[in-house]
């Protein structure tokens, strides 16, 4: 068995840091999604239906940005099968707060 060549150790390396740089913005991106629709929920109980809506698009379209980056950090192509997860925590927030 032979080991891998310096170069091939690179590639792998990068591969690696793709990922990781990418679970962390993941990580730190859904939080503004989450927040954006529990702060839609709250303002939804003061009576503001129109800025709770306004909030949930505003979470939807956080949710596509965040989607867009991951797949830029990863070098992989924009259009896949992950597209319609991107938008199931602002379905559910839909169905939760209205």
């Amino acid at each position: 068995m032979t080991s891998p060549s310096p170069a091939e150790q690179l590639v792998a390396l990068r591969r690696v840091q793709r990922r990781v740089g990418a679970i962390a913005f993941f990580a730190v991106a859904i939080h503004g999604v989450l927040g954006l629709i529990v702060v839609a929920h709250v303002v939804k109980g003061e009576g503001r239906d129109s800025d709770a809506v306004l909030l949930l698009v505003l979470s939807a379209v956080f949710a596509v940005v965040t989607y867009v980056v991951v797949r830029l950090i990863l070098g992989a192509r924009l259009v896949s099968a992950w597209i319609p997860l991107a938008i199931v925590p602002t379905v559910i927030g839909f169905f939760w707060v209205l």
